[in-house]
């Protein structure tokens, strides 16, 4: 066989190495040629003292296992029994595991790259909220409320013709805020008490809804008056 020349690569532990030699080598993994793979082995020993690179004490341990299994293989052998073990074995199991750690460590590093390509939000904690368990306002009740409302805004609005402009969450949100700019707490009634549209209170009760879910609200009933506290500065809002 001609010789091998060993590249002096970084490696991670003399199994690494012997992994490298068995895949370079091509040498079957549970047939392992133990002259070969410890000639070798003890080839990259001898170029790292050439170079007078320091040789951990690991490779040094697992050069003296590889001459000791080497040496048992060479003596004669014994009559044999049906269930003697073969010196390799421990060998093989070390390298058939270390393997494995391999495959899954590249496995995890590939999914850790691949997770590091997206943006993800980091999860929102919400302060504790105190809660009126006594007080029970159902979604019923608070669509009777704005449907009342929805009723007297359509009774004051005297206009014939159809509006064509669209009034969107985000204008919702800076309605509220002009709204609550002054106080923390409003009924239902005096949120609206303005000329707006009618489009702008559907647009603006579902707004209302979101806020009172994400606890940015809450409400509470005052002898049928619904009064909307805010729990939160606004720029939370958004």
């Amino acid at each position: 066989m001609e010789g091998y020349e060993v590249k002096l690569d970084a490696f991670h532990g003399p199994l690494d190495l012997l992994l490298h030699l068995i895949k370079e080598l091509e040498i079957d993994i549970y047939d392992i040629p133990m002259s070969v793979l410890t000639e070798q082995y003890m080839n990259y020993i001898q170029k790292m003292n050439a170079l007078e690179i320091n040789v951990a004490s690991e490779y040094l341990v697992m050069a003296s296992e590889l001459l000791r299994i080497k040496s048992k293989m060479l003596l004669p052998e014994p009559p044999l029994e049906e269930f003697d073990e073969d010196p390799r074995e421990e060998l093989v199991t070390q390298l058939l595991d270390y393997q494995n750690y391999k495959m899954y460590s590249e496995e995890l590093r590939q999914l850790k790259e691949e997770a590091e390509k997206y943006l993800v939000k980091a999860p929102h904690e919400f302060d504790e909220v105190y809660v009126n368990e006594e007080l029970s306002i159902t979604l019923s009740e608070l669509m009777d409320a704005y449907n009342k409302v929805r009723q007297r805004v359509e009774v004051q609005s005297s206009t014939s013709f159809i509006e064509s402009e669209s009034y969107t969450h985000e204008d919702a949100v800076s309605f509220l805020q002009d709204q609550f700019k002054h106080s923390s707490k409003l009924s239902l009634t005096d949120l609206f008490s303005k000329d707006v549209k009618n489009h702008q209170v559907v647009q603006v009760f579902l707004t209302l809804l979101e806020f009172l879910s994400l606890n940015l609200f809450k409400v509470e009933n005052n002898n049928n008056e619904y009064i909307f506290t805010k729990l939160k500065e606004q720029e939370e809002w958004i």
